[in-house]
């Protein structure tokens, strides 16, 4: 069964210069937010006010394990202009990065599902950002994480809280 990442009713449009992700602590679906900045996660920067398109994913794209569970999968998908951006959205102050391996497992998960559903060959530029507004920047070195990322998705990995469409 196909698996369709861009059904319109799962999307939202904005060409706003800055943004925030959302997802409340709740079933509902991540989202774009321009107003309340309590409830961010993550930041959009769009100097170039570049009209993106975010879709939901978590809570509304149904990706099952092969036994009939739910999959894990990340929090949504940013695109414009050929590019292709997957974000995993976290709310956790601990002291372990625990956060970082179960956010990049989520991205992957979506990642493998998406190129088994759709391809690639359009996007000239493929990430993947875990964001914690908890943990705006990780201070530890992940370069070996996200160079294995790379190398297994095709996606680079970013962990920050500050998206840039460029």
């Amino acid at each position: 069964m196909s698996i369709n990442f861009f059904k319109s009713t799962y999307q939202s449009q904005t060409n706003q210069y800055k943004f925030r992700l959302c997802d409340d602590p709740n079933e509902d679906p991540a989202y774009i937010d321009i107003d309340d900045c309590s409830k961010w996660i993550a930041i959009v920067e769009n100097n170039q006010e570049i009209e993106v398109i975010f879709t939901a994913i978590d809570n509304c794209i149904e990706i099952l394990r092969s036994n009939g569970e739910k999959e894990n999968r990340c929090d949504g998908m940013l695109t414009y202009n050929n590019h292709l951006i997957f974000v995993e959205l976290k709310t956790r102050k601990s002291e372990n990065s625990k956060w970082v391996g179960k956010g990049e497992e989520q991205l992957k998960n979506t990642i493998n599902v998406f190129i088994a559903n759709h391809d690639l060959e359009i996007y000239k530029s493929k990430k993947a950002y875990i964001a914690n507004n908890k943990k705006p920047t990780f201070q530890s070195s992940q370069i070996t994480r996200m160079d294995k990322f790379k190398d297994e998705t095709g996606f680079r990995l970013i962990i920050q809280n500050t998206i840039e469409i460029s």
